[in-house]
């Protein structure tokens, strides 16, 4: 299909398909040790997902709310034995609930494939409307989870590490009024982990805009009616196999 926004590839996919696939041989993640944040719902959970079917030995899922953690753990543990799902009810905005849930995953390990997905939405009134404190805070609470995160990652990654930023095409275009508050934090997330990249640079970062997804998150905003159209989920989790994979640019 066409794309419905201005974009940088020349086929959009809305849709997975087979190459893209984590039981591909060469999308392997075997004996890989992931965390996940925001790993209990939407995006997050599905990502936990194919890692697992990508073979990865140990996979975290952080994530506020401590029930669907437990739910995304069973879901997995039901369809795959063979790998370790640890969970801890984590607000990544509070750095000692950060630090001690990685120090308590990792042990005298290292994390190989960070994904940071937990991120939300804030007010949703345009800039002329907006209360300024909301405004602001949403954008702090944001960038300080993020940083947090990015913290706590480059204590326990392993010398060639991946780390994935779940960002949004909210950072880049203009996609509605009542987006600012979320585009500038958005922006500014990117550009705190392209400043990782920068100083680090023997680990591999990478930015995903997932599109329209049918998540909770998405749903505060009005939803896929909203927006007429929606993306697969499961594309945006093949595609964090793929990035993991096969790119290797940062």
């Amino acid at each position: 299909m066409a794309a419905p926004f201005p974009s940088p590839t020349s086929i959009w996919h809305t849709k997975t398909y087979p190459s893209l696939s984590p039981t591909r041989p060469e999308l392997s993640a075997k004996g890989k040790t992931v965390i996940i944040t925001g790993g209990g719902s939407g995006i997050g959970a599905e990502t936990a997902h194919y890692f697992a079917q990508a073979g990865a030995s140990r996979i975290a899922l952080l994530g506020r709310r401590q029930q669907p953690l437990l739910d995304t753990k069973a879901s997995i543990e039901h369809k795959l034995a063979n790998v370790e799902i640890f969970i801890a009810a984590t607000d990544v905005t509070n750095r000692n609930d950060v630090d001690s849930a990685f120090a308590n995953f990792v042990g005298d390990g290292k994390i190989d494939v960070l994904v940071s997905a937990a991120a939300m939405i804030g007010p949703q009134e345009p800039v002329r409307e907006v209360d300024g404190d909301k405004f602001l805070e949403a954008i702090h609470l944001n960038l300080k989870g993020s940083l947090n995160v990015a913290q706590a990652f480059l204590r326990h990654a392993a010398k060639d590490a991946v780390a994935i930023d779940v960002n949004s095409a909210a950072a880049h275009l203009n996609l509605a009024p009542q987006f600012a508050s979320y585009s500038v934090a958005k922006l500014a997330v990117f550009r705190l982990w392209d400043s990782l990249a920068c100083g680090n640079p023997e680990l591999s970062i990478f930015h995903i805009q997932p599109g329209v997804v049918d998540t909770a998150m998405n749903r505060e905003t009005g939803g896929i009616d909203a927006v007429g159209f929606s993306d697969d989920g499961k594309w945006n989790d093949d595609l964090l196999c793929l990035k993991y994979m096969e790119l290797t640019i940062t």
